[in-house]
């Protein structure tokens, strides 16, 4: 009688772990390997665009590298009209003197913490990164207006907030203007934020996700002008919060 028992309770319970491995969960972190993901994201510093390669450590996480580029504004930034009398197609940003892009490569891990039970529910995940972040500083150049009478004429010039002869700004040159003076800041980021995947189909992926992100660079970042003896308005640290969209697949 015990022995029978015994048996009975050992098939409920064989039966039911079967039953839960099974389920559409269960089935899609024992198939899928390989995740790549690409993505878009707006952040209180400016915006950006990222790529992820991750593989699947267990049913629960993934893991493996992200690489993101980001424009990165100053707070004080207020763009200001261009003057199209004289011709120019862009407005400039007053005192600010380099433009500020991070190109950043780190491990990154991500964990569900409520998985997704059906098609049409939402899984979220916990997502942690970190790595090394490569400042990009590209110096402003702008169109002034030079007079010497009888003539006035446009030049493209370095922008320098504290040159008198540059009080006459018609707006800002070409954007490729100055790339090869372009500096390098090293520096490092962290970023934790929450994953929203309600994708319809196990194999792609589509995602809302929202965090924060610092960085960090290893000395001052002088996006803007700083006059002699004035306040300090350039760091060497990025606080952001970020919103971001991220689409992609899963394969074995």
């Amino acid at each position: 009688m015990v022995k029978r028992l015994l048996i009975g309770i050992l098939s409920v319970v064989s039966f039911g772990a079967y039953a839960q491995l099974e389920t559409s969960a269960d089935f899609r972190r024992q198939v899928f390997k390989k995740e790549t993901t690409f993505g878009i994201s707006g952040h209180s510093r400016g915006y950006a665009i990222n790529a992820r390669f991750m593989n699947f450590t267990d049913g629960y996480t993934k893991q493996g590298l992200e690489v993101e580029l980001t424009k990165l504004r100053h707070p004080k930034e207020v763009k200001t009209p261009n003057n199209q009398s004289y011709g120019t197609s862009r407005g400039f940003v007053y005192n600010r003197i380099n433009t500020f892009f991070s190109l950043r490569g780190g491990y990154i891990r991500e964990k569900i913490l409520f998985d997704k039970t059906d098609k049409g529910t939402v899984s979220i995940s916990l997502v942690t990164s970190g790595g090394l972040s490569l400042g990009l500083l590209k110096p402003v150049y702008v169109v002034v207006t030079t007079e010497t009478a009888p003539i006035s004429r446009n030049e493209i010039v370095r922008y320098n907030p504290g040159d008198p002869l540059q009080s006459n700004v018609q707006g800002e040159a070409n954007f490729f203007k100055g790339t090869g003076e372009t500096k390098f800041y090293p520096g490092i980021y962290a970023k934790v934020g929450f994953n929203f995947d309600y994708k319809v189909s196990e194999k792609k992926v589509t995602a809302l996700e929202a965090g924060v992100i610092y960085d960090y660079y290893f000395r001052e970042v002088p996006i803007f002008y700083e006059r002699d003896g004035g306040e300090d308005i350039n760091w060497a640290g990025f606080f952001q919060f970020y919103v971001a969209f991220n689409f992609g697949f899963r394969k074995n």
